[in-house]
């Protein structure tokens, strides 16, 4: 019988008061297996363009790829990329929808993003993640122009410039415990005026006001800053080993100045 492959104690022992460079070593450590504990999509099963069918489930534990042992149906980046079609099908949200838009994959691990972007025929994308195992894993598969490799803060991304992005989605990344508010004030810097931040965040992260990210996104709203395009309260984990895992906000908003 194959071996299980899970989360290891490194991983699992990170909080937002780890060092990044613990926090770099635990998911170097991951890397490896990234994709066996995380994420199993079967692209095939995608429709390209805005409406899709459901797709198969993500897994946490598995012994392959095809053999799932124990699944907690993760979908975040499948609704991250939703929430992208939705907004360029719409002109109202998104006016400049050509294939060579510029894009940031925050978070982009070992690439599930990306390829799902690649399929719909965006190209034009950078992925940013914290790990270089990951992100030299995901750029043997071909689907990223640039590499980023830093953690995501509320510190400035000094290789990143103001307005470098036409969209930036952050599929799953930005959790209390491990991300700070401001991070979210940091992924919005990114973001040219019209263009569009995407991503989920789970319920349980962004209700309690006393966590600062609802709040974050209000006072970014109050300012003038973006625009709310799209808030839903969506499935995150079908089969979660705690109920509070069950759901997030996928969230849109457009940047406007």
């Amino acid at each position: 019988m194959a071996k299980k492959v899970g989360y290891n104690q490194r991983f699992l022992n990170l909080t937002i008061d780890s060092p990044v460079e613990e926090s770099k070593l635990a998911y170097d450590e991951m890397a490896p297996v990234w994709d066996q504990v995380t994420i199993v999509t079967d692209l095939t099963i995608f429709p390209l363009g805005g409406k899709h069918t459901q797709p198969r489930e993500a897994l946490l534990v598995c012994t392959t790829k095809a053999q799932i042992m124990d699944n907690q149906g993760y979908k975040g980046h499948i609704l991250c990329v939703e929430g992208f079609d939705r907004a360029v099908d719409s002109t109202e949200v998104f006016a400049n929808p050509q294939k060579d838009i510029k894009i940031l994959d925050v978070g982009a691990g070992t690439g599930a993003v990306g390829e799902m972007l690649k399929a719909r025929g965006f190209t034009n994308v950078d992925a940013l993640d914290i790990s270089q195992e990951m992100l030299n894993l995901a750029a043997k598969r071909g689907l990223y122009k640039n590499f980023i490799c830093a953690p995501l803060t509320d510190t400035r991304m000094e290789m990143i410039d103001t307005a470098e992005y036409d969209v930036v989605l952050c599929a799953g990344v930005i959790v209390y415990g491990q991300v700070k508010p401001g991070a979210i004030e940091e992924c919005a810097r990114f973001v040219k005026p019209g263009g569009l931040f995407i991503f989920s965040i789970r319920c349980d992260s962004y209700d309690p006001i006393d966590y600062g990210f609802s709040s974050t996104c209000q006072k970014l709203e109050e300012t003038g800053k973006w625009r709310l395009a799209l808030k839903e309260k969506r499935e995150l984990h079908s089969n979660p080993v705690e109920e509070r895992l069950r759901y997030c906000y996928l969230i849109t908003y457009k940047v406007l100045q």
